[in-house]
């Protein structure tokens, strides 16, 4: 079986993409840093709630960077910190996918696998947004 190609979007297209992650990491970061603890049961994380809230001050900043930025300059950048906050996340969600004797390793898994796809989205739209 053939994997489909992913192609770069255009610069446009990936502006337009940028703005909806925005939106969707300020979201995101809103819960972290006011529901850490509802959070980390959800999705059966042994993390205490100081290192959740970090990850939404980490999210929150990378959010609004892609704001702060006029169109397509220098929103490469925040777009390139939104995959390493990616890697943060799968780092800190993998453990709970992975342990048997988690009880919510299903819901756990599923966030995994969104987090990936917004990895790769994030990557793509890097890429068509850096300056070559």
């Amino acid at each position: 079986m053939r994997l489909p190609a992913l192609r770069t979007p255009s610069k446009f297209q990936a502006e337009r993409y940028a703005t909806g992650l925005g939106f969707a990491q300020l979201a995101l970061a809103a819960f972290e840093l006011a529901r850490p603890g509802a959070l980390a049961r959800s999705l059966g994380l042994r993390e205490n709630h100081t290192f959740l809230k970090g990850l939404g001050a980490r999210e929150m900043a990378t959010g609004a960077g892609l704001f702060g930025w006029r169109r397509g300059r220098g929103r490469s950048l925040w777009i390139w910190a939104r995959v390493a906050g990616d890697a943060m996340d799968l780092w800190t969600l993998a453990p709970a996918a992975l342990a048997r004797d988690n009880p919510k390793r299903k819901a756990a898994a599923v966030a995994v696998a969104v987090v990936a796809a917004a990895t790769v989205l994030d990557i793509l739209c890097a890429r068509a947004l850096d300056d070559r």
